[in-house]
Parts: structure tokens; C-alpha cells; sequence
């Protein structure tokens, strides 16, 4: 059977030449401990900023001060336990349900009692935003790059009509005041990495999955639009590239010169680009890669930098396998992108438990 890998990318969107380094294969113990790491994007530092006890996910605050993270559950009933570390007095505090952070504050957005609310991690102030029950709750929630308005789904699993038991809702977070926007087909959101919602980045347009589509929310019109594609777009922060996968290519699109900066040609079978991390403000890109090698026992973790001719390739936090974390990864690792420093001068990786399948129940949803 393959298996699934991942290796993790840094592009600076300038040229397209890789020449790799040669490396040697060191394994990765297991650990007992999540381990976060501040990575130079010129990939020749590397420095532990927090240790905190075995977690399976993460995402790290605006401010590269609080991370929020979670702890899977072995079986298919058990929970999933949310929390948020500050790195600062290296707190760890149980929270009350799976929670997302605002794009520029730290502001944590938390499902709670089936609705969802605003956490300020330096005062605990709660705020509600929307009312939830057992039987209309809130699904999944997106906040707009610029922070002002909230989308989120609910499901009203009482309706009569099952192609409109999904609620698009809107909310603006200044005054509080939603309205429906649409209304679709429920999906269980299941996966982490199944994405329901895409913000462009100048928040004028939100992209959703409706009935097996990609529908579009202009907000300035009002306008809703369908779309063929199955995939989100992935626009750099400041709109000035564009990733693109398509059947037989994939390459980030300069939106000013329509040039394109080819990653592979066909076949696009065995790897492409992943949870896409654009820096916050220019066009900067780290990237985890699939990599599905048909023989594969071990696979690549790389981090690439595309700056100068002749670009180069470093291991992740090292050089010809230095590190503790070499380039390669075993079925067990998982090594994680959580964001990007404000400053755009380096990003924070996570090396969490591991989400192996075989360390869970087999019917467990990871």
C-alpha cells in the first residue's frame, strides 16, 4: 500500500532552480513532548522557542506568543482536548472547544455550547457572538483576513429539506449583527485538513463548498457565483501571485506578468504542494509537500529556498542532516508549518505526536 508523506517547502518567488543538497538519512526517535521551532527563512538558524507536553496539532498566535494546540483521543468516541500554551509564562490552560486564531490579533475564536466566541488570551474576557443549540449549531467558522467580518456555517438537523440544512451565515464583528447569506447541503467536518472556506486576502470575496462546488460571495455586490473547480484558490497576502494545481501542472502564477513559475508538469500523481502558509504581508510561501513514492520506506523533509541563482536546499534545521530533525521522516513523524513571525523573517514549526493511523482505533476519524 502507499503511504503518505510530507516534506516541508519554502519558496521565495524569485526563481525556479533547485539543486539540492546531498544528505543523510537520520531517524527521528519518538517523543514525549511537542517541540516549536523559530526557523530563519534563510534556513541557517534554527531555535527551540517552547516544549510542552505531546500534542497532535497546532497553530501559533499573530504575535508568536500563544499557540494553540490539541491532544487526539485514542478512540473513535474519544474526545479531541483543546488547549492554548503561552510561551511567554509557559502556561498550558485547557479550552472549551476547538478554536481558530483571529489573522492579525491575538484573538482566539472558540466553538462553545454549539456557538461560538471571541477569547482575549491576555485579560480570559469572553465574548459571545452566536447562540448555538443541540439541534442548530455551528459547524465550522472563518474569520476575514482584515477582522471584520465572521463566516460560519450552521446545521439545523431538524430541517425538512436536506439540500438546505447547511446555513451560511455573515457576521460583522463591529456590531455583531449576521444574516444568512446561503443555503446548502451539510457536510460533516470530519477531516483537519478538509478546508470548508477560502478568504481572499483583501477580504472582498469569500469561496465555500456548496453541493459538490466551489460558490463565491461577493461581498461588496452581494453576488453569489458557482465555479467548476473542486479546490479553493491560494492567493499570496499581498495578491500579487497565485498557486495553481491543475491535472497535468502545478505553479504559483506572477498575477502581474501572468508568468508562470512551473513546480512540476505531469503527471500530478505522487506529490504536491499542501497546506499552503503565505507570508502575512508580501508573497513569501512555505508549503508541506505530499509525496506518495511507490517504495517509498522513509521520505524527504526538506525546506527550499528560491532566492538567488544558484538557489540551494537545506534539511530542515541543518545542513547534510546536522540536526536532530533530518531530511528524512518516518511513518510516525509529524512535523508541522504553524505560522509565520510578523516580521517575515523567519516562521515556526511544530514536531508534534504522532497522527499515524496505526497508533489510533482503526475507525478513528484523524
Amino acid at each position: 500500500m502507499k503511504r503518505l508523506f510530507t516534506r516541508l517547502i519554502v519558496f521565495f518567488l524569485m526563481v525556479y532552480i533547485l539543486q539540492p543538497q546531498s544528505s543523510q538519512a537520520v531517524a527521528l526517535s519518538q517523543q514525549e513532548q511537542t517541540i516549536i521551532y523559530q526557523v530563519s527563512v534563510d534556513g541557517k538558524t534554527s531555535k527551540v522557542i517552547a516544549q510542552l507536553p505531546s500534542m497532535h496539532r497546532g497553530s501559533i498566535s499573530p504575535s508568536g506568543r500563544f499557540i494553540y494546540t490539541e491532544k487526539l483521543g485514542y478512540g473513535k468516541n474519544d474526545p479531541t482536548i483543546p488547549y492554548m500554551y503561552d510561551i511567554k509564562t509557559k502556561r498550558l490552560s485547557k479550552l472549551s472547544g476547538y478554536s481558530k486564531w483571529s489573522p492579525k490579533n491575538d484573538m482566539l475564536y472558540i466553538k462553545e455550547n454549539n456557538g461560538l466566541v471571541r477569547f482575549d488570551p491576555l485579560t480570559s474576557k469572553k465574548t459571545k457572538l452566536v447562540e448555538g443549540t443541540i439541534d442548530y449549531w455551528v459547524e465550522d467558522f472563518y474569520i476575514s483576513p482584515d477582522e471584520q467580518y465572521l463566516a460560519f456555517l450552521k446545521i439545523d438537523s431538524k430541517s425538512t429539506n436536506p439540500q438546505e440544512s447547511a446555513h451560511l451565515y455573515l457576521q460583522d464583528l463591529f456590531s455583531l449583527k449576521m444574516k444568512i447569506n446561503d443555503r446548502i447541503t451539510a457536510v460533516s467536518h470530519h477531516s483537519f485538513n478538509y478546508e470548508m472556506m477560502y478568504w481572499l486576502p483583501n477580504s472582498k470575496k469569500l469561496f465555500y463548498q456548496a453541493n459538490g462546488s466551489i460558490k463565491e460571495l461577493d461581498l461588496p455586490t452581494g453576488l453569489k457565483y458557482t465555479h467548476k473547480q473542486t479546490t479553493f484558490p491560494s492567493y499570496s497576502n499581498d495578491m500579487k501571485y497565485k498557486y495553481v494545481i491543475k491535472e497535468k501542472e502545478e505553479y504559483i502564477l506572477d498575477l502581474q506578468t501572468g508568468k508562470k513559475i512551473i513546480l512540476q508538469s505531469l503527471p500530478i500523481m505522487e506529490r504536491y504542494l499542501n497546506k499552503l502558509h503565505w507570508s502575512p504581508k508580501g508573497h513569501m510561501l512555505a508549503a508541506e509537500e505530499y509525496i506518495r513514492p511507490s517504495n517509498a520506506q522513509d521520505s524527504y523533509s526538506m525546506i527550499r529556498f528560491y532566492k538567488n541563482i544558484p538557489s540551494f536546499t537545506y534539511p530542515f534545521g541543518g545542513i547534510n542532516g546536522s540536526h536532530k530533525l533530518g531530511i528524512y521522516l518516518n511513518n510516525f513523524d509529524n512535523i508541522q508549518i504553524i505560522g509565520w513571525n510578523r516580521d517575515e523573517k523567519s516562521f515556526y514549526v511544530a514536531d508534534l505526536a504522532s497522527i499515524y493511523p496505526g497508533d489510533f482505533a482503526p475507525d478513528k476519524q484523524i
